[in-house]
This record gives structure tokens, sequence and C-alpha cells, in this order.
């Protein structure tokens, strides 16, 4: 399968997540067969006047974990083109994030708030396709409210200004994450464009994830929260899984993190390892590992359990 001329392997990507998609994490989640993984967002005003290195650094992206996507947020036409170029170089494909419902994202005229301006959307979102010789995709919500969905019209007005694929997120901008995903106009979407289409909300499991993509015949599933938890949720081959194999799942995100990591956060570290001891069988309070201050005792931790 392909987006543009990017081969992607797998049927499964990884969400854009803030604070959870760093290089380890991004990593982890391709050696358990994620066929796509994305970048963490990042606002242009904040990459915009960034150096090479700066930028370089930023991403701190890994020949190993291609390809990647690098999402892009803001609505300054100017600050987006000035980003985009700063990130392609790096970037396998580049992708605008107008999914992102957050009080303060929409307040800026970011995120999904450009839904609310179709006309506006298209404009900024081919002036970034112009602009790179990389993919460009959109990641998307249904529409602003029961009554305002717009997903079929918008996807397929940035199909026809060369956008690579569209992921949909079944969700309108009200609903923020709540309430049901609907897996209809996700296939809708898909039945009316002719680029791959990336169906996104709420996969826990991965038979759930083969599901969603049989039912609305969309070409990618995307995996966000689910795969925060469970890096391996990408893997058919680790469904079920014990306490073993989870222990080796976090032990091996601590060794991606010592050697491929560019800061030293042991709050980055034991976030991460709290959230994939969420089905780890034991009496002890794994809630301890968030009190830990240092990473060789997180690691020394999770060894104990």
């Amino acid at each position: 399968m392909k987006i543009g001329n990017v081969d992607v392997a797998y049927p499964f990507v990884l969400a854009p997540m803030a604070a959870v998609n760093c290089t380890s994490f991004r990593m982890l989640c391709k050696e358990n067969k994620a066929g796509l993984v994305y970048t963490q967002m990042f606002d242009v005003e904040l990459v915009k006047n960034k150096n090479r290195r700066e930028v370089k650094e930023l991403l701190n992206i890994v020949e190993f974990e291609r390809p990647v996507s690098v999402q892009l947020i803001g609505n300054s036409e100017e600050s987006i083109i000035k980003s985009v170029k700063k990130v392609e170089e790096f970037a396998d494909i580049i992708d605008f994030n107008v999914g992102c419902s957050e009080k303060e994202i929409l307040a800026q005229g970011y995120g999904a708030y450009l839904l609310t301006n179709p006309l506006r959307l298209e404009k900024i979102v081919h002036k970034i396709v112009q602009a790179t010789s990389k993919p460009v995709t959109v990641k998307m919500r249904i529409g602003i409210d029961a009554q305002k969905i717009v997903a079929v019209n918008v996807a397929k007005s940035l199909e026809s200004i060369g956008v690579a694929a569209v992921c949909i997120h079944g969700r309108t901008v009200q609903q923020k994450l709540a309430k049901k995903v609907n897996w209809t106009i996700m296939k809708q979407v898909k039945e009316k464009l002719s680029i791959p289409i990336i169906a996104n909300g709420d996969i826990t499991r991965y038979p759930q994830g083969i599901d969603l993509l049989n039912r609305t015949g969309c070409d990618f599933a995307m995996i966000g929260r689910g795969a925060r938890n469970c890096p391996w949720i990408f893997n058919p081959e680790k469904t079920q899984i014990d306490n073993t194999e989870i222990k080796n799942q976090i032990l091996r995100f601590i060794e991606l993190y010592l050697k491929y990591e560019n800061r030293n956060s042991s709050q980055e570290v034991r976030e991460h390892v709290f959230w994939m001891l969420k089905d780890y069988t034991t009496k002890q309070n794994t809630r301890n590992v968030l009190n830990l201050h240092y990473i060789k005792d997180i690691a020394n931790f999770v060894r104990k359990l």
C-alpha cells in the first residue's frame, strides 16, 4: 500500500499524540508492526524560526522508524509554509491537523476550527501541496456538530487539490473524544474518494481495527490512546500477551529511550511505563512508578514486578 510515493507495509498507523510520541515510543510501535508512525503535533509558530539543527533535534527521527509523518498545526499561511520547508527534509509525509478540538486550539483558529471555513482550509492545504514534493495528508473530523457533517465534501475538495490521503476521525468537533465514533461517515468518504483513507477512532484491540477496515473499506486504521497503553496493539501475533511479554515491552522501551532519545526525562519514561502497566496483573500498586526520579530506578521497579 502507498500514500503518495511512500510504501506503507502494514495497515495500522500510530496516531499523532502530544506528549506521547517520543522517538523511542514511535520505534517500539514500529517494532510491533505499525505501518506508519506520526510525530506529535507541532505548532508552526514554534517551528518556523528554528534552524536546521534545531528542527532535526526537535523531530529526532531515526531511519528505523520510517516512514514517518510529521504533523503540523496552525492557520497562518506564511508560518505554515515556512514550517513545511523546515521539516520536509526529515519527513516522509507531511500531515496538516484539522482534527484537534482542544479549547485553546480552537480559540487560536487552529485544528478543527478550520472546518468552519472549508474554502480557507482548501486554500491553505493547496499551498502546502505546492510548497513540497513530499506527500501531503490531512487529519480531520467528520464535522462541527451533528447538524454540520462536512467530511465527504471537504475530503473531496482536498483530493482535488492533490492531497495524498485523508485521515477521518469519526467524531464531530463538539464530541471531542466522547460518545460513539461514526463508522458510516468514514465509509461514505472512502466510497467517494480514490485516494487512501485512514479511519481513526477508539480502536483498543487489533481485531477491532480489522473490523473497522472491513466495515468501512478504508485503507488504514489509525490508533492513538489504545497504542499509548499497548504499543503492541499493531501486532497480530500479540493480541493476547502475558505479564512476561508486557515487562519485556516496557524494558525494550526504556532501552530505546536511553539509546535514541536526545533528552533524559525520567518523567517521560515513568509516564510511559505507567501507561504500559495498565494490563499488567499484580497486587503491587503500579502507581508507585510515578514517584521514581531516575530512569535506572524505573527499570529496576519493572524488573522486580
